[in-house]
């Protein structure tokens, strides 16, 4: 007889493909697991996994497992949401998710509505990827896109572009096509190596002019504040903490907007409601404020 934990362990396996990350979805050490999943196959009588160029491949009897635990497990998140959605609480646990490249325009806002309301456990987790509000991994997202996901709903709060920084210092080619010529560029990988921003690096910047690569944002910027060129959002690369230079016009086919997010489910529990209120004016008018320098 399969129970709850045993198609809880063998769907955290089939989606990470891998012990240490299966084993942190589960929050067990990754011994355990392994203890648990060998147990399983004993007790079922054949092989759930097969260790494939270094990733778990479920068998053929784990499919049929994998298949009705997601069945399940979408039905339970549907549910968790549909509860969630008719809390009338400004208390309990919020997570918000965002990258990191916003959170330095995120975390004062953060702070200050969790000063307002001291009942909430407001967790806010910087992350490149996108969670899955479908599997209630946040409850909102605050994510630069110019394509938010259709399962979501939410608010543009500001559009942004990309532009050349680096160090405010250094001496630099005038012309973008010089700039690349130049030399000593960083580039995208990992995460973000799919974002618009990598694919303009990889038509653009020939692997040559680059010195490395980074799978955050963040990296990006304070490589440029140790001299190399990097390609930043501008409400990133005009922050004055990192001292950086806008060297190169705005990338016209970058542009980008912020967006603030949640699943429909959640739209009216309450403190979805008034931290999506609160951060929606406060994150406007950063967002004004750090406007590209070029635009009106």
């Amino acid at each position: 007889m399969l129970n709850h934990d045993d198609l809880a362990l063998v769907l955290a396996i089939a989606r990470a493909g891998r012990m240490k990350p299966a084993a942190e979805a589960l929050q067990a050490h990754p011994a355990t697991v392994y203890r648990r999943l060998e147990a399983l196959e004993h007790r079922l009588g054949g092989k759930l996994f097969e260790r494939i160029d270094g990733r778990q491949a479920p068998t053929a009897l784990a499919e049929e497992i994998v298949a009705e635990a997601e069945a399940i497990a979408e039905r339970l998140d549907a549910l968790n949401r549909a509860v969630s959605g008719r809390d009338a609480r400004l208390g309990g646990p919020l997570t918000v998710t965002t990258t990191d490249t916003l959170q330095a325009l995120v975390m004062p806002v953060a702070a200050a509505f969790g000063r307002l309301h001291p009942r909430l456990e407001l967790r806010l987790d910087v992350s490149s990827a996108m969670a899955d509000m479908r599997r209630n991994e946040a409850d909102i997202a605050i994510r630069p896109t110019r394509a938010p996901p259709d399962t979501l709903i939410g608010t543009k709060l500001g559009s942004f572009d990309y532009a050349v920084y680096t160090r405010g210092s250094e001496p630099h080619p005038a012309s973008l096509a010089a700039l690349i010529a130049a030399g000593g560029w960083i580039g995208l990988s990992g995460e973000i190596a799919q974002t618009p921003a990598a694919r303009w690096l990889d038509a653009h910047v020939p692997p040559p002019a680059r010195i490395a690569s980074v799978n955050l944002m963040l990296g990006a910027a304070l490589a440029a504040r140790s001299g190399a060129y990097a390609l930043l959002p501008a409400y990133l690369g005009d922050d004055p903490l990192f001292g950086l230079a806008r060297v190169s016009p705005p990338v016209p086919e970058l542009r980008s907007q912020v967006w603030l997010l949640t699943h429909p489910d959640l739209r009216y529990a309450a403190k979805v409601r008034a931290f999506m209120a609160f951060a929606g004016k406060a994150l406007r008018q950063a967002l004004r404020e750090d406007r590209p320098r070029d635009e009106p």
